[in-house]
């Protein structure tokens, strides 16, 4: 990894920093990476390989026991990660052979795609994805520190795919239920999905596509140690955009809340 693109990865990581197409073009390129070396890669590694995965970035979550768990989207497309990397039978591995692994044993893995329920060219009648969402952005800079579901790299179960779980009610057969960490934030603040009410891609002037009592509940989680807490999954401010960039070569335009 270039210097460049690891001050980039900490920084997108740490601050939510929101890189340039420019910049995002600098980010590791697809590859098997080192358990010394983490970076960000995009799945699968080759054409023929299975595409599955899990998709969360639009996701709430329930928590028991201290583990928020998620329901999350099956997709089959390329996606993209922050992936870990550990050795396994004297070879380096990382998380697309987890996913390739997964598509013969029963699980796969959270990554991200660019959700197109966010975007403003979304069409909800024809790509019937559910109503459209936008992103809020939760400001824990001059507010309390708050929780989120960090889902990058959580693993799912598909025996929960058509069934009920606690919390999160019926699993339909295109979705899936993930198990991610609950993550406190850091300054500036981070980002989730949540309801718009209006067209995608409508002037939300004053906020009025967006809604304030989804931003105060989740943009407000300050504890999970209660069993049945909810919260959403999280990021921090900037890493969707920039990972949509890297991964689909074009600035997104996303559906946006963000209260004062």
């Amino acid at each position: 990894m270039s210097h460049k693109a690891l001050l980039l990865t900490i920084s997108m990581l740490l601050f939510g920093a929101m890189p340039s197409l420019t910049m995002a073009k600098d980010l590791p390129s697809k590859s098997a990476t080192d358990a010394s070396d983490a970076k960000i890669v995009e799945c699968p590694l080759a054409a023929n390989q299975p595409d599955t995965f899990a998709l969360c970035a639009t996701a709430t979550c329930w928590t028991l026991d201290g583990v928020a768990y998620c329901k999350c989207d099956v997709m089959n497309e390329e996606s993209i990660s922050f992936s870990f990397n550990y050795e396994a039978n004297g070879e380096s591995k990382n998380i697309c052979d987890t996913l390739l692994q997964g598509n013969r044993n029963g699980f796969t893995v959270s990554t991200y795609a660019t959700p197109r329920q966010i975007e403003t060219d979304y069409e909800p009648e024809t790509e019937k994805l559910g109503p459209p969402m936008g992103y809020y952005t939760c400001d824990t800079e001059s507010g309390p520190q708050a929780y989120g579901a960090q889902c990058d790299g959580g693993l799912c179960f598909t025996s929960t795919q058509g069934k009920d779980f606690p919390g999160l009610g019926h699993i339909n057969q295109n979705q899936i239920v993930c198990s991610c960490p609950p993550t406190l934030s850091k300054a500036p603040g981070f980002q989730i999905a949540g309801p718009w009410s209006c067209k995608p891609g409508d002037k939300n002037a004053d906020n009025h596509c967006c809604d304030q009592d989804y931003y105060d509940d989740m943009c407000g989680v300050t504890s999970v140690t209660a069993t049945g807490t909810v919260l959403a999954v999280n990021a921090p401010i900037g890493t969707a955009r920039a990972l949509s960039i890297k991964l689909d070569g074009d600035v997104p335009r996303f559906n946006s809340c963000r209260f004062k």
